[in-house]
């Protein structure tokens, strides 16, 4: 029996990121059942009220006798290549430790903070989801899967050097954009480098629309049996730069095709904070329209968009539901993140594969609403049988029995 250990942000409400462990330990369940499966994070987490896998926190990884011959660390996802130490510290710390964080890089300079996060989760690398066989305290196979790698653009020479080195002793790389493979290139000379669609894509293979139903409360139940409706998302700093433009598209959408607004946080930690943005717009729609609560579980948010007529919002999560339950979709155009244009760009169709502005709402809404079922449920079934083989490839790369 070989152990598998999946290791990312899991300790953190935000909806991808949950979805990664769920998925991969249902996938090794249908394909490896001898491996025996655990989920690690920074910290110790119990978000099983939301769906969500409890992870074990990373310093327990790397205790001696963690790991032994036959395992492996697979990063089970997201856009973690390239993310910095105190970042997913301040993730986890809420406003008050944002503060703290920002006061102390002005008083000890970034190098000291970064240094002083990674000591907080007996980190050896140097960022937290880049990590050596050698770093580990067994050298077994790394894998990474389906992972982003768009913030490797803002490391300094060196450490994007370093960063290409040690993700060059992997086993197995893949990431989920053309942006992503494009950054990391260089990795191909060293070790296997491949690009699949965002591993979240197999979510309606295993959780179709009826088993979702059961797993949602009743009062959300109604509502999206209801009648059809726009889905929307977006966070806090989105909102609050476009308020008065998203209400007024979203009034024309309800004017033009009928649909009401159904307004779903997916991002809930600091620097997104979706719960309190949609509740500050649904008070200023002039047309019908719900707010989903903050504390929805991860099965209620994707029945949410599973069963929606429109999804539109800035997050790639709800994009990659739109996408698995062959729902029509547009993806906000921002700036400041741009990995959903990136991963649209690579894996989507043309009607939907560009960010649009919100000036652009309604009118890109009748394109993606035209796109026929057919076609859409043929690029659901091209990007699950991509995703499919990535597991495969990264198993046996792995030495991982495999179905």
């Amino acid at each position: 029996m070989c152990g598998v250990a999946l290791l990312g942000a899991f300790d953190r409400f935000n909806y991808g990121d949950l979805l990664f462990p769920v998925i991969a330990k249902r996938e090794f369940a249908a394909n490896s059942p001898l491996a025996c499966v655990r989920t690690y994070a920074l910290a110790r987490s119990d978000l099983s009220r939301f769906g969500a896998e409890p992870t074990r926190s990373l310093r327990t990884l790397l205790q001696p006798g963690s790991l032994s011959e036959g395992d492996a660390v697979i990063f089970a996802g997201g856009g973690t290549i390239g993310a910095q130490w105190s970042a997913m510290y301040g993730n986890l710390l809420g406003r008050a430790g944002n503060v703290m964080l920002y006061y102390l890089r002005r008083l000890l300079g970034d190098d000291a903070v970064q240094a002083l996060s990674r000591q907080r989760f007996g980190g050896c690398s140097a960022l937290p989801w880049v990590i050596a066989p050698e770093d580990l305290p067994f050298p077994v196979p790394v894998a990474y899967n389906a992972v982003g790698a768009s913030e490797v653009v803002n490391l300094s020479p060196e450490l994007r050097s370093r960063t290409l080195e040690t993700l060059g002793r992997a086993s197995y790389v893949s990431v989920r954009d053309a942006t992503s493979y494009a950054l990391l290139a260089p990795v191909e000379a060293q070790a296997p480098l491949f690009m699949a669609p965002d591993s979240a894509v197999l979510m309606s293979e295993h959780f179709p629309v009826d088993w979702l139903a059961a797993r949602a409360s009743p009062a959300l139940l109604a509502r999206v049996d209801e009648a059809p409706y726009v889905c929307f998302q977006a966070d806090v700093r989105y909102v609050r730069r476009h308020r008065e433009a998203i209400v007024a598209a979203l009034g024309e959408i309800y004017g033009r095709y009928g649909l009401p607004a159904a307004l779903l946080p997916i991002g809930r930690y600091v620097g997104l904070e979706d719960q309190i943005a949609l509740r500050e717009l649904h008070a200023c729609l002039k047309t019908p329209s719900f707010l989903v609560g903050g504390h929805a579980s991860i099965w209620e948010t994707m029945l949410v968009v599973a069963k929606a007529s429109l999804f539109i919002g800035s997050s790639l999560h709800g994009a990659v539901t739109a996408q698995s339950f062959a729902v029509p979709h547009l993806g906000l155009d921002d700036p400041r993140r741009q990995k959903l244009g990136h991963y649209l760009a690579t894996w989507d169709i043309a009607e939907q594969a560009p960010c649009v502005a919100v000036h652009e709402m309604a009118d890109l809404a009748g394109q993606a609403l035209a796109v026929s079922n057919e076609v859409r449920q043929s690029l659901r079934r091209h990007l699950i049988a991509l995703s499919c083989r990535n597991f495969e490839r990264m198993a046996g790369a792995c030495a991982i029995a495999w179905a």
